[in-house]
């Protein structure tokens, strides 16, 4: 089953953070993730005062074992720490399933 990268952030250094979206690309294609949304514009429909969102990506990729692989690879760490500079972020990873009709 599909996995999603559900990810929700805040970017504290623009500059920098240029850096990430150049470097991430390479180490998502390798595991199979691809971007369902990136940063396009979006409208709160409802929320709590627990949860505002600003920026929110989706990434699909083939399973969960591919999501987490591409998490903890070295290849993606580079990047990583890019994005703990220059951004506050809230990472999920969702599990698909089939969806009854």
């Amino acid at each position: 089953m599909p996995a999603l990268l559900i990810v929700n952030e805040t970017i504290t250094e623009p500059e920098l953070f240029e850096d990430y979206k150049r470097a991430v690309v390479a180490t998502l294609e390798k595991f199979g993730g691809r971007f369902l949304a990136r940063g396009a514009a979006l409208e709160v429909l409802e929320t709590s005062s627990t949860w505002i969102p600003d920026r929110l990506v989706i990434v699909e990729f083939p399973d969960m074992a591919a999501l987490k692989a591409w998490y903890d690879s070295p290849e993606y760490a580079p990047a990583r720490k890019i994005r703990l500079r220059s951004a506050t972020s809230t990472l999920v990873a969702l599990e698909t399933s089939p969806v009854s009709p």
